[in-house]
Formats: C-alpha cells, sequence, structure tokens
C-alpha cells in the first residue's frame, strides 16, 4: 500500500486573509451604511411611485381594477420589498410580503376580496408615513393584523399547504 501524500495547496484567498491590509469588518460595516444610507432619498422616491401605481390601478377608487392582472400587483408589493433595504425599521418590506402572499394566497384559493387588499393597500400608505416612528412591537402588532386578515378573508396558509 502507498502512503497518501499530502499537498498544501496555498489559494490566492488564503494569502489574503493573513497579510496585513485591508479593512476592518466594522469598517466596512460603516461604510456600507453610508452606501445605504445615499440611496434612501431615491428608494423612498420609487416606492412612493409603485405605492402610487397600486393606488392608481388597484385602490378602492382605482376604477376598472377588476381588470388588473394581479400579477402586477405582486410585481410592484415584490418591488417595494427589494427597495425597502434602504428604509431600516419602518416595516414596509414585512406589509409589503404580506400583501405578496394576499395574492399568492388568493390565487392559490382561487378567491379573491378587494376589501383585504385596501386594508393592505392602505396599512402600506401608513407604515410609509408612520412606520419609522412606531416601536418594534407596534410595527410587529401592524404586521401580525395584516395576517389575520389575509386568514380571515382568504383563508390559513398552512392548512392549504397541508391539503395539496
Amino acid at each position: 500500500m502507498i502512503p497518501a501524500k499530502k499537498i498544501k495547496v496555498r489559494t490566492r484567498l488564503s494569502t489574503l486573509a493573513f497579510t496585513g491590509g485591508g479593512i476592518m469588518a466594522k469598517d466596512a460595516l460603516k461604510r456600507a451604511d453610508t452606501a445605504i444610507d445615499g440611496m434612501r432619498g431615491p428608494s423612498l422616491a420609487a416606492i412612493d411611485e409603485m405605492m402610487a401605481q397600486m393606488d392608481a390601478r388597484f385602490g378602492p377608487a382605482a376604477a376598472g381594477r377588476e381588470a388588473e392582472p394581479v400579477d402586477d400587483l405582486y410585481i410592484l408589493a415584490s418591488g417595494i420589498i427589494s427597495l425597502s433595504a434602504c428604509v431600516r425599521d419602518s416595516g414596509l418590506d414585512q406589509g409589503a410580503k404580506a400583501l405578496c402572499d394576499l395574492v399568492d394566497l388568493s390565487e392559490q384559493m382561487e378567491v379573491w376580496d378587494w376589501e383585504a387588499v385596501d386594508v393592505h393597500l392602505s396599512t402600506l400608505r401608513m407604515l410609509r408615513a408612520a412606520g419609522e416612528a412606531m416601536t418594534p412591537h407596534e410595527r410587529g402588532a401592524v404586521i401580525d393584523g395584516l395576517i389575520k386578515v389575509t386568514r380571515k378573508r382568504i383563508g390559513d396558509p398552512k392548512t392549504l399547504a397541508q391539503s395539496t
């Protein structure tokens, strides 16, 4: 039997990890925060535009909202989720996710409830206006309320997963 021969390979990454220089993690995090803060204004403007589109096309005053493709509502809400990284601690990401869940579940259950959509849109507007001023507990209660609206008006996603 031939004994195993070990070969030590030095990768570029391991070389860089053990040489001086580079940036401290805390400094990298500060730079990232600064970069995110710089994108806050444009992100808020884009979120406001998406919310205006949702209101215009899917809101309670939207004429012909029943004819609008609900996939577009999902796309707009998921866009808000993406941009919410620049609006920390507002609950917008969770509120938009709750709206995506409502649309998903509504399509799966083949049930559509405009009043539930209206509640979600209204709550998103409220989170945009006051979410950052709320405590984490208050924001959590708002998001829990959206989940309850979906369960009451459309159904429980847990039971849907069990039945399929």
